[in-house]
């Protein structure tokens, strides 16, 4: 992965929004959580989250400390301000102490902590951003940390990996619990530069947005490298990837697509519910590149077609 910083583009941004009253850190998190969102391999289906920690002054003339988080609905790649809304810091710390916490109790209370009550659901991640102390809190679903953590062995393998750059924090279903297992995790590794959850993601930060984006781009970079030295690879966006599969023997000679095609479509055409009218029919996108045919001809596809996402967030969109 390499990264896509630009100082023009950067400083484009910030001046484009300060006419909107907006300031310069947010409008950074804005830049960065943009270049994190256009990445396929780190975030899929309006997944993942950002959020810098900064003042508002409210109408009173009161500087208040909030944080600015990824609101719900919202894509990464095409955010705006109001994708960001403010919640106030003070209420979010004070729920540390805090030994249980329902997800519904923590909506509705997140809701109250919001400077403008119109603005979308903060992230159910919100409290795991205001527990750490840096500025900017990056979170994405790198395809390829997810490769080193959906795997027996993974403690010992992140190991390798990334020495003591980063902690390891087990699968808790996302929300308060999380957020305190989370924070637990860093305050016990106070000098890691990211966090790595189980079967969900990792987490970089830092004081800056160039520093915690290029860090999220480092951590993640030494993975694909890993992988790439034992014989697999990511790939996205059309590009190659060396076959992580064994291959099934496939026959020589396959009959056409010319052929296949239309029994295929046929097969998938959805009889309405008057029966004299004619079918609807599928329009049908045919795929063979390299990842495709490793993946479909592997001698274990009855398998691993069917252990479900790389991680639970995607359950979002394929609702099983």
């Amino acid at each position: 992965m390499k990264s896509a910083w630009s100082d023009h583009d950067a400083e484009e941004t910030v001046a484009r929004y300060a006419g909107e009253g907006v300031r310069e850190d947010l409008a950074l998190r804005l830049y960065t959580t943009r270049l994190l969102g256009r990445d396929p391999l780190l975030v899929l289906h309006g997944g993942g989250n950002t959020s810098v920690k900064t003042t508002v002054t409210d109408l009173l003339g009161d500087d208040t400390e909030v944080l600015c988080v990824k609101g719900s609905g919202w894509d990464m790649a095409e955010i705006e301000p109001a994708g960001l809304p403010a919640v106030r810091m003070d209420p979010l710390l004070r729920l540390w102490p805090l030994e249980v916490l329902s997800d519904e109790d923590m909506v509705r209370f997140q809701r109250g902590a919001l400077v403008d009550p119109s603005s979308p659901n903060p992230s159910v991640e919100t409290l795991l951003h205001a527990f750490l102390p840096h500025k900017f809190v990056d979170h994405t679903h790198s395809a390829a940390v997810l490769a080193l953590t959906d795997q027996s062995g993974d403690k010992a393998l992140l190991k390798e990996v990334y020495g003591n750059r980063v902690a390891l924090v087990d699968y808790v279903k996302p929300g308060f619990d999380l957020a305190k297992a989370a924070a637990q995790v860093y305050e016990d590794h106070p000098d890691v530069e990211g966090l790595i959850l189980r079967k969900h993601g990792i987490f970089s930060f830092g004081a800056t947005a160039r520093e915690a984006y290029e860090l999220m781009v480092d951590l993640v970079s030494l993975a694909e490298d890993h992988i790439e030295a034992v014989g697999g690879g990511v790939s996205g966006g059309g590009g190659r990837s060396r076959g992580v599969f064994p291959s099934a023997h496939v026959p020589s000679e396959l009959a056409p697509l010319s052929e296949v095609a239309p029994i295929v479509r046929g097969l998938l055409a959805v009889q309405g519910d008057n029966s004299v009218a004619d079918p609807v029919r599928m329009i049908l996108e045919f795929r063979t590149s390299e990842a495709v045919l490793s993946y479909v001809n592997g001698k274990e596809l009855g398998r691993y077609s069917q252990v479900g996402v790389v991680t639970p967030d995607h359950v979002i969109r394929t609702k099983r």
